[in-house]
């Protein structure tokens, strides 16, 4: 191997039980030999569930947290005016501005010794936006610039963390990488202007898409077409199984969908659909797995339906529990939709599905045509169609011997696309090229 890199990966909140992808990579790095530590705006809230990778390889050892008050992370709430009062979401009395700015001085103080050009734009509106009004910008370089920082490269993950960690890129004299995945390239510019990210596109030295789609948006959005490389995120194939589906006799068809509860993920959508394809199929059984904010009014929608019988909401899950339901699963649905022109940049679930073998079901949505065969390891329907979701699902409940030829036209394309080993090595690469093109060596 050549030699190690010590890689620093920045996040927005560390662990989080829907990003795999991110673990993947973490873990996949120090297997190869590599050193990464991993700085975190947010801990990981209190009774949610970790991947035991987390444990296994220690990895809030490597973490460092920004540890800011909440009206800086996650509120992000402004310190002007000084004479103001900063009101946090369910507080019982109002925090005066002159006292946030107090506990901000010996923060300013330190970052004016270590880094003095860098505080000045920690401080800048139109350098740091919103991260300056609310302090946030100030208090992680304080965070930082305490640090050695002996990085080859920098990784962030998500456009607003990229954004929010660009400075570390200055501080630390290394390359700079930022990862899109979704919704930081579809609802942020919808919310907050085309320009978001023009000062991040001029920092970052690549900038990678996990696909065509996504490169496009992001482009899109201005970034310089020579800094984007095409890097999906992967998966372990060794820890999901392949498994030729069938069904014994009265065994009930189990459907699986692993997806957060917000509307983009098209939950009411499938169960609508599960709902008229159980006229004919009474055997029908569904799970989801992932929690969210309409998880009542999915619960409301399955009394409705007279389906408390049929659907199972998990809740979230780490994936001991998600490995056994797609080992019992027979096939598996993810019917995203597009929401005020948001949408997804890959669906990994689709990938994990098909390298255990299950046929999938998608919607023509974002980047998921892009994620299965189409016609050969799954079938694609219009969004928001419930008729010809219903349909397609109708009709592999009627044709089971068409499952196992699915899945291992899946499990072959997943292998080829989306082994995590593979593009583990490609993302060293790629730290590497960064280095060269920094004009650095490895350290």
């Amino acid at each position: 191997m050549n030699n190690p890199m010590r890689i620093a990966f920045f996040v927005g909140q560390f662990p989080v039980i829907s990003e795999t992808f991110i673990l993947r990579q973490i873990t996949g790095l120090l297997d190869l030999g590599h050193e990464v530590d991993i700085f975190s705006d947010a801990r990981p809230e209190p009774g949610v569930p970790m991947h035991a990778a987390v444990a296994k390889y220690r990895l809030l050892d490597r973490t460092t947290y920004m540890d800011m008050p909440p009206e800086c992370v996650p509120w992000e709430l402004p310190v002007l005016p000084l004479a103001g009062e900063t009101w946090l979401p369910g507080a019982a009395e109002a925090l005066p501005n002159w006292k946030r700015v107090a506990d901000a001085l010996p923060a300013l103080g330190r970052c004016l010794e270590r880094a003095p050009a860098l505080t000045e734009q920690a401080l800048s509106e139109d350098h740091s936006g919103h991260r300056a009004r609310s302090l946030s910008a100030l208090y992680r370089l304080d965070r930082l610039s305490g640090l050695r920082g002996e990085y080859d490269a920098l990784h962030a993950h998500f456009g607003p963390v990229g954004e929010s960690f660009r400075f570390a890129r200055e501080l630390w004299k290394a390359p700079l990488v930022v990862s899109f995945h979704g919704f930081d390239f579809s609802t942020l510019p919808r919310k907050q202007g085309l320009r978001i990210y023009e000062k991040l596109f001029a920092t970052a030295d690549w900038v990678t898409v996990n696909s065509e789609f996504t490169r496009s948006r992001v482009a899109r959005l201005g970034c310089p077409q020579d800094k984007l490389r095409q890097l999906p995120v992967g998966l372990d194939m060794e820890a999901f199984p392949f498994r030729a589906r069938t069904r014994r006799a009265g065994e009930p068809v189990r459907v699986l969908t692993v997806a957060r509860l917000v509307e983009i993920k098209g939950h009411e959508f499938a169960i609508r659909a599960m709902a008229k394809a159980r006229r004919r199929h009474p055997e029908l059984h569904y799970d989801i797995v992932g929690d969210g904010p309409l998880r009542k009014e999915l619960e409301a929608l399955i009394v409705k339906l007279k389906l408390s019988s049929v659907v199972t909401l998990h809740g979230a899950l780490d994936s001991a529990f998600i490995q056994e339901l797609m080992t019992r699963a027979h096939l598996a649905v993810q019917a995203s939709v597009n929401v005020e022109g948001d949408q997804e940049g890959q669906g990994l679930f689709l990938q994990e599905a098909q390298a255990c073998g299950l046929p999938v079901l998608a919607t023509q949505h974002g980047a998921l045509a892009e994620g299965l065969v189409p016609e050969r390891s799954g079938f694609l329907v219009p969004e928001r169609d419930v008729e010809a979701l219903a349909a397609r699902l109708e009709y592999l409940l009627a044709h089971p011997g068409l499952w196992p030829e699915l899945g291992r036209c899946g499990r072959e394309f997943v292998a080829k696309h989306y082994d995590i080993r593979r593009l583990n090595e490609q993302l060293v690469q790629l730290y590497r090229d960064a280095v060269a093109a920094f004009g650095g060596s490895i350290r």
